[in-house]
């Protein structure tokens, strides 16, 4: 599935799934996920407002891999894009 990076302008990042990909890819059931980010399995809890009005999972490890690919600041309304593979049950894998 196609997702973008997230800001909410003060430091804090993570990926937006959306809500098209939220609703066909997770499962309300879930409280936290596990992503492969560069080899190494990380887990991101999954907040109420996900299943709202923010679908997006959040953590400095995603911080970290937005800068190391060059995509930590963006044009406003135009966050990069990357790929986030299904995996198996609350599992992803996440790539450039």
């Amino acid at each position: 599935m196609t997702v973008t990076a997230w800001s909410n302008g003060g430091g804090g990042y993570g990926i937006r799934a959306g809500k098209h990909n939220r609703d066909a890819f997770f499962n309300p059931s879930w409280k936290r996920i596990e992503v492969e980010i560069d080899g190494v399995l990380h887990t991101f809890k999954l907040t109420p407002g996900f299943w709202n009005d923010c679908p997006e999972f959040r953590g400095s490890v995603i911080k970290e891999w937005l800068q190391r690919n060059h995509a930590v600041s963006w044009v406003k309304g135009k966050p990069p894009k990357f790929n986030l593979e299904a995996a198996g049950e609350r599992r992803f894998h996440l790539e450039p």
